[in-house]
C-alpha cells in the first residue's frame, strides 16, 4: 500500500534563493557611506551559484566565475567583458582604472564573483575591496564554507564585508519545491522524499541527481505515483555522498 504523496499547493523559491535576493538588495539599497562588500558562502552543491545567476538575473549585476588559475589580470579582464567592453586592454592598473569607471557609473549595479574561494587566499583579492571602495558599487563574493575564514587573512577585505550570508541545505520545503519543478506530474510519497532528504543531506545538487532517478524510476513502473520501495525495486539506491576506502600502498 502506498504512503501519503508529498504535496506541494504552490512551489515557491528554494530559501538560498531567496536569502541571495535580499541580500543583494541590501547591498544595493544600503547607505553610500557603508562598505560594499558581501559575501555568500557554504558547501559545495547547496545551490549557490544558481542562487547567483537567480539574483544577477533579477538585479541585472555583472557576473564572474573564478577558477584555479584566475589571476588579477584575467579578472579583471571578466569583470570588464561583464560590463561591456568587449576588448579590454593595458597593463593591470588600466585594467582595473577602466572597471572602477564602467562600475562606478551605474553604482547601484552589483559585481557578483562566484567561486570566490579559489582566489580568497591570494594577495589580489584586496582587488575587490579596490573595486568597490572607489566605485560605490556593491561587489558579492560567492564561495565555499572556507571563503569566511580565508578573507580573514586580508583585514581590509574582511573589515569590509557589510553582510555576511550562510547558505543552509535543502529542507522539506525546499524538496517540495524541487520537486515539482524536477518531477512535474508524479508524485512523490514522503517516505521517498523523507529518505532522499536523509541521504543527500539536503545537499541541492544529489538531490536533483535523485529526483532524475525518480523520473526514470516512474517510467520504469508505469506509474505516476513512486514510493521508496517502488524506487528501490526500478533504480536501486538513492544516491548520496560518496564513500571513499584509502588504498593502502607497501
Amino acid at each position: 500500500m502506498m504512503t501519503e504523496p508529498l504535496k506541494v499547493n504552490r512551489p515557491a523559491p528554494l530559501k538560498n534563493v531567496v536569502a541571495f535576493s535580499t541580500l543583494l538588495a541590501k547591498m544595493v539599497d544600503r547607505d553610500p557611506e557603508l562598505p560594499g562588500l558581501a559575501v555568500f558562502s557554504g558547501p559545495s552543491g547547496w545551490g549557490k551559484t544558481k542562487s547567483g545567476i537567480y539574483g544577477a538575473n533579477r538585479y541585472k549585476a555583472a557576473y564572474v566565475e573564478c577558477g584555479l588559475f584566475t589571476t588579477a589580470r584575467s579578472l579583471l579582464v571578466q569583470i570588464l567583458i561583464e560590463l561591456g567592453d568587449s576588448r579590454p586592454r593595458g597593463a593591470i592598473e588600466d585594467l582595473k582604472t577602466s572597471a572602477i569607471m564602467l562600475m562606478a557609473a551605474d553604482p547601484r549595479r552589483p559585481l557578483i564573483i562566484d567561486e570566490a574561494h579559489f582566489i580568497a587566499k591570494k594577495r589580489f583579492v584586496d582587488l575587490l575591496r579596490e573595486l568597490s571602495d572607489k566605485s560605490g558599487a556593491p561587489v558579492v563574493m560567492i564561495g565555499e564554507e572556507m571563503l569566511p575564514a580565508h578573507l580573514e587573512a586580508f583585514e581590509r577585505v574582511h573589515n569590509r564585508v557589510l553582510e555576511w550570508l550562510q547558505a543552509v541545505p535543502c529542507d522539506a520545503e525546499d524538496f517540495g519545491f524541487l520537486a515539482v519543478a524536477r518531477c512535474p506530474g508524479i508524485e512523490i510519497t514522503r517516505d521517498l522524499a523523507a529518505a532522499i532528504l536523509e541521504k543527500t543531506k539536503g545537499n541541492t545538487r544529489r538531490i536533483v541527481v535523485n529526483l532524475t532517478k525518480v523520473i526514470e524510476a516512474s517510467q520504469i513502473l508505469g506509474t505516476k505515483q513512486v514510493d521508496l520501495a517502488g524506487f528501490a525495486k526500478a533504480v536501486g539506491t538513492i544516491s548520496s555522498e560518496p564513500k571513499f576506502t584509502p588504498r593502502k600502498f607497501g
